[in-house]
């Protein structure tokens, strides 16, 4: 009766709605979209703390091909959780059915990277490669799963540059559960709460696409989110319980951490005399974290509960590698066992800074890393990597809420910032311009922070990809030819230094006898951020970063300079910039600049005034000078 059911509803939902011709979207929402949202309606069943039903119902057009990263043609599943229906259609832009993707016929995948040595989480996908545009993608599923620690998010717009007819969202749950929820930016969103006593109900239509602007934040910032969680739930065969974040925490400790910190006595031993004669507590620290850098490798491990906890620190130091989870485990426990109180802490990593929801607390995050009080000065330390320095965490998982959990409970922490100043590169360098146009050149680059993270890449690169990395580094430079590159990678200071010899036979332009070339062959910036008449979002500077150049130029004997420009100096709540060309000799220049970009979330207003700091910056690192040649080729009086 209840799969008679069941069947009946996912025929149902499919079905709701025929009439997917291009022609019956209203205008509006075709403004700015790459694709329409047609429905979007999720049902969700909670019949138990350990029994929930899904169905998702998603009918969304494809404008253009840049919307098709909004068709989420996928269905994640496990042993515990099933898929009990999946069917998709295509429509063409009349609305006619041209497709039909049914269950067998879609792919069946491993849902795990390949730094993971096993796992049991698949993935349904189909695959449908139009002949024209637009065309409609139906896609229903629905799946039964005792996992109730993770429900069902309502996220009723994708994106920017997607719009909305109409999507839904209806939860009940059974009524000896207590559950929580949260509404995230509901109040610039016409939203109707269709709530009942026994059923969470929410509803949008017609929402125009939002047209994606220069230095927008994420769409996270501004998207419309309902987010419910039980306080008592279930997690692949254990059962939780949580109403905030000291009782998140509090559960995490006991059911996915308490005693699995226990080591072989050998290495403890070992351990121990690895610090023999040490007594500075963060060089310890930093001993340990050495230690599992040089001993063990990452590979994930995502079975089951697995996939939130941490393999036995036991069975890492057994088997030399471990995910996340287990390697950062694997390092408390080595702490610990050396007197150092540390805690695993959850953090969402990624290039985005999504932190944890600080007042909602409810299973976030997807990656592990280790917290060590210090004072004031916590240490943050990244257990996957065995290159990354001490201390050091990078975009990855820097400046962001993460959840430390400890035996008395959780609390929300932030993680390192790297901002402005901290991200700081010095160029310096002697470079050489030819009488027939070339130069030659011998930089030295530092990088700090940010800056350091990203130049950081090249240390691992073969000589070919080197050679392509720095071709496109200095792209602006027509010929480049990369000579030798040595590294010194400071890991202490958390500093890169690059050494590197270049040439090119055509940077500088010839005009007839003289030559015009730019001071500013190696960091010129060229981006202008794009103008609008009515902007309509506030922009972000990420983080910020501090640059300073200095390069000594040494010009061919037989000419001479033109008049040097006047210093720049700009000064503005976005930054400062400074250049300026002082003439040695003759025949020696020395080029200095200075650029700071402040991070910060600023109003719209402001935006037009930044675009003209920007447009300021790219015409003074853009400033040419004149080489003028000496009559019948003399060389100049200072010259030898």
């Amino acid at each position: 009766m209840r799969i008679l059911l069941l069947s009946l509803i996912f025929t149902t939902v499919i079905n709701a709605q025929t009439n997917y011709s291009v022609s019956s979207i209203d205008g509006p929402l075709k403004e700015n979209a790459n694709a329409v949202v047609r429905l979007d309606e999720t049902i969700v069943e909670i019949t138990a703390k350990n029994k929930m039903q899904v169905t998702n119902h998603r009918v969304i057009t494809i404008l253009k091909k840049a919307g098709e990263n909004s068709i989420k043609p996928y269905a994640f599943y496990s042993p515990n959780t099933k898929i009990t229906n999946i069917l998709a259609l295509v429509y063409n832009d009349q609305g006619e059915e041209i497709e039909k993707i049914k269950k067998k016929d879609f792919y069946d995948i491993s849902a795990v990277d390949g730094g993971t040595l096993y796992g049991d989480s698949r993935v349904k996908v189909f695959r449908y490669k139009p002949t024209s545009y637009p065309y409609t993608v139906d896609f229903t599923y629905t799946y039964t799963t005792p996992n109730t620690a993770f429900l069902p998010r309502w996220m009723p717009i994708d994106d920017y540059m997607v719009s909305v007819e109409k999507s839904s969202f209806n939860m009940k749950i059974i009524e000896s559960l207590q559950w929580r929820k949260k509404e995230k930016n509901f109040k610039d969103y016409d939203i109707i709460n269709n709530s009942s006593k026994s059923v969470i109900s929410y509803e949008m239509n017609q929402i125009p696409a939002q047209k994606k602007e220069a230095l927008s934040p994420s769409f996270y910032y501004y998207e419309p989110q309902l987010m419910i969680a039980l306080n008592e739930f279930h997690l692949e065969g254990v059962d939780g319980y949580a109403k905030d974040w000291e009782s998140m925490g509090n559960w995490q400790f006991k059911s996915l951490l308490a005693d699995r910190d226990q080591l072989p006595e050998h290495t403890v031993r070992l351990i121990t005399e690895k610090l023999s004669g040490i007594t500075d507590r963060e060089e310890k620290i930093k001993k340990i974290y050495e230690y599992v850098q040089n001993n063990t490798r990452y590979i994930s491990v995502q079975l089951g509960i697995g996939g939130w906890q941490p393999i036995a620190a036991e069975e890492v130091d057994r088997v030399k590698y471990g995910d996340c989870k287990g390697l950062t485990n694997y390092t408390k426990a080595l702490l610990k066992s050396q007197g150092i109180e540390s805690y695993y802490s959850v953090v969402h990593a990624g290039k985005s800074k999504l932190g944890m929801e600080k007042d909602f607390a409810i299973m976030q995050g997807n990656h592990v890393i280790l917290n060590v009080p210090n004072q004031e000065n916590d240490i943050w330390l990244e257990c996957t990597s065995q290159k990354i320095p001490f201390g050091f965490l990078g975009d990855f998982t820097d400046d962001r809420d993460v959840l430390v959990i400890k035996p008395s409970g959780g609390e929300i922490k932030h993680t390192h910032k790297y901002l402005n100043d901290n991200n700081l590169q010095k160029t310096v360098g002697e470079m050489e311009v030819t009488d027939t146009g070339g130069i030659t050149a011998n930089l030295e680059i530092e990088t700090y922070g940010i800056q350091y993270d990203k130049h950081a890449e090249v240390l691992s690169m073969s000589e070919k990809d080197k050679n392509d990395y720095y071709t496109e580094y200095w792209s602006n430079i027509n010929g480049l030819s990369i000579g030798e590159t040595i590294f010194d990678h400071d890991k202490n200071n958390i500093k890169l230094t690059e050494k590197i010899t270049l040439s090119a036979q055509s940077y500088v332009t010839k005009m007839g006898d003289d030559l015009l070339f730019k001071p500013n062959a190696f960091n010129a910036n060229k981006y202008v951020p794009n103008r609008y008449s009515d902007r309509k979002l506030s922009f972000e500077i990420d983080r910020g970063y501090t640059d300073n150049d200095e390069i000594d130029i040494k010009l061919p004997i037989n000419y001479k300079l033109g008049k040097l420009p006047a210093p720049v100096i700009i000064t503005s709540e976005f930054g400062n910039y400074e250049m300026s060309l002082e003439k040695i000799s003759e025949n020696q220049l020395r080029y200095k600049r200075k650029i700071q970009l402040k991070s910060g979330l600023y109003d719209k207003s402001k935006y037009d005034g930044y675009r003209d700091f920007r447009k300021k910056i790219k015409k003074y690192d853009n400033t040419k000078i004149v080489l003028s040649k000496t009559p019948q080729g003399k060389p100049t009086k200072h010259s030898k």
